[in-house]
């Protein structure tokens, strides 16, 4: 992954979760899904995923004070088959529902060896791999994914189609952190553009489009973003992206990508109601688990022991995001400058006192 120069400030993540879930409790959102918003957004931030960490509290806030997201939702799950289950979201945020989709899917592998859970009327999740990664860490092998509104061209085209459309795939490594995979579609993740615009920062180039549908590295500029595989082989990323979107939409009952109402407004009052689809695999179904971690150990030494190029290290999926967890649980999350300040107007808002800065 790209790491992100993050012009801000650096505070504990013990710090940022309690103060994340009690600004969202003062907001009105019962305890539950305070917290599992708050759990997600650090747990991104903590491993490097910053374009989906604690930079979308506001983006969460807009939503329930705008009325698209349900504060206290009444969450359902229905067991469709033996191995399937089903949850109505009810317009809350996708973090409890998703937490909640792991929770079932786990329960049901446990029992069948595999299972499968959607999640509909949901809202943003922020980072798919927190949730494959909790049921690595239970002992479970993941997949997941979500759809979102319009904001990747279809190869060739040049107008936003699909979503960022995420994908991820977790599994437990012995005597280590889940090896992890967690990628958009995309060639960026549109929070990646918006991050950019908060630091100032170019874009790379192929990678957004601006209104006329020409490559742009201005972050102000850019409208869209292109399909992973760029301006030649974006065929790739637009495959993908159409997958996930009918995984996401027609095994759910959602609308595809293209029909939703974008999640940046300006209108939040509508809840914009969108899937996830998680598979869930219990490895000793499969293989003896020593068996099982054996073959992954065996792996993770072998691609990691591979040449490289000067300069560079070979890594299995994740390792960039371990090594970066490490250093941010001793030196803390960095939160860039435009979202501390808007955490900041929050805790004055609501009379919460804001976490200590490090260093």
């Amino acid at each position: 992954m790209a790491l992100e120069k993050i012009d801000g400030v650096q505070i504990a993540a013990s710090d940022l979760e309690p103060f994340i879930t009690a600004i969202f409790s003062a907001a009105g959102t019962d305890r539950a899904s305070a917290a599992a918003v708050a759990t997600a957004v650090v747990d991104a931030s903590s491993r490097a995923f910053d374009t989906h960490g604690v930079r979308l509290v506001p983006f969460y806030m807009r939503g329930l004070a705008g009325g698209r997201i349900n504060r206290t939702p009444q969450l359902t799950i229905e067991r469709k088959a033996a191995a399937v289950a089903h949850v109505d979201a009810d317009d809350g945020l996708g973090h409890l529902a998703s937490y909640r989709a792991i929770d079932e899917g786990c329960a049901i592998a446990a029992e069948t060896g595999v299972a499968v859970v959607t999640v509909g009327r949901s809202s943003h999740h922020g980072a798919t791999g927190c949730y494959t990664r909790l049921a690595a860490t239970r002992g479970f092998a993941a997949i997941g994914m979500t759809h979102a509104d319009s904001m990747v061209i279809p190869h060739g085209g040049t107008s936003a189609f699909f979503g960022t459309n995420p994908l991820s795939f977790a599994l437990p490594a012995p005597g280590e952190d889940p090896l992890l995979l967690d990628m958009a579609t995309s060639a960026v993740p549109f929070n990646r553009v918006e991050l950019r615009r908060a630091t100032g920062t170019p874009l790379p180039e192929t990678v957004a489009v601006d209104r006329e549908g020409d490559f742009t590295i201005n972050p102000h500029h850019a409208v869209a973003v292109a399909p992973v595989g760029g301006a030649v082989f974006g065929y790739k990323g637009s495959g993908l992206a159409a997958m996930i979107d009918l995984l996401c939409s027609a095994f759910t009952g959602m609308g595809h990508g293209h029909t939703l109402a974008s999640f940046g407004g300006p209108d939040f009052s509508q809840p914009i109601r969108i899937g996830h689809f998680f598979i869930i695999m219990a490895p000793a179904v499969f293989q003896a688990l020593s068996l099982f971690d054996a073959r992954i150990a065996s792996f993770l030494a072998d691609i990691r022991a591979q040449p490289a190029k000067t300069g560079m290290q070979v890594h299995a999926p994740g390792d960039i995001e371990k090594a970066e967890a490490k250093r941010r649980a001793i030196e803390g999350l960095p939160v860039d400058l435009v979202t501390w300040a808007a955490l900041q107007e929050f805790a004055t808002r609501y009379k919460i006192k804001t976490p200590a800065v490090i260093g």
